[in-house]
């Protein structure tokens, strides 16, 4: 009998803290949206957005490419690593480690890793139809723009890829460049396709919200 009376206490104890917490929250929102501003709860989609300069996020996406090692990290940390500095939670919940995974064309030459990082951070950014727009924006850009244009190093032969695989793109700057997988050319060159993946990226949300 102890034993069972100890259970009942225990649920209706258990019962009344769970309609105190029940009541607080439909009573005062504010503590949900504190609990989500000190990163405890899950932030409402699209994350908030503020004005990047295309400039500095080229800048910075080409010096990212070799502080973190790889296109996909470069490009997401130009984007999304700026907002965590501007905005902070939850931008700052997702580091730039995250897209490690997406150099050299996710390991098999497919889709640029820059490209991933950057429709990463954009789908972060913006509502889901906003995002696909974006994304497919800077699909279509890729596709034709001739890298690189920044060149802060070398100043290298510029090529158009044609398609998005990172096994085209580089291919054909070598090509053009008549360098290698391991040249620092070739670096320096996805270095500034990282660069200008995200400065383009950075135009085009500024653009979705008239900023």
């Amino acid at each position: 009998m102890e034993n069972l009376q100890t259970r009942r206490e225990f649920l209706k104890t258990s019962g009344k803290v769970l309609a105190g917490v029940a009541l607080a929250s439909s009573a005062f929102p504010l503590l949900n949206v504190a609990a989500a501003v000190a990163g405890t709860g899950i932030a409402p989609h699209p994350f908030t957005y503020v004005k990047l300069d295309p400039q500095a996020t080229i800048e910075r996406g080409y010096k990212s490419y070799y502080s973190f090692g790889g296109c996909g990290m470069g490009a997401f940390d130009a984007l999304a690593g700026q907002l965590a500095e501007a905005v902070g939670y939850p931008y700052t919940q997702f580091p730039a480690e995250l897209l490690s995974n997406a150099s050299g064309g996710y390991g098999v030459g497919s889709l640029c890793g820059s490209l991933g990082g950057a429709a990463l951070a954009i789908a972060m950014a913006c509502a889901p139809a906003d995002a696909k727009k974006i994304t497919g924006e800077l699909m279509a850009w890729y596709r034709e723009h001739p890298f690189p244009a920044y060149q802060p190093e070398f100043k290298n032969p510029t090529s158009v890829s044609g398609p998005v695989n990172c096994l085209d793109s580089s291919g054909k700057f070598m090509e053009a460049a008549g360098v290698n997988m391991a040249s620092d050319e070739r670096k320096a060159r996805c270095a500034a396709v990282t660069g200008e993946v995200a400065g383009k990226a950075a135009e085009l949300l500024n653009a979705i919200y008239n900023l």
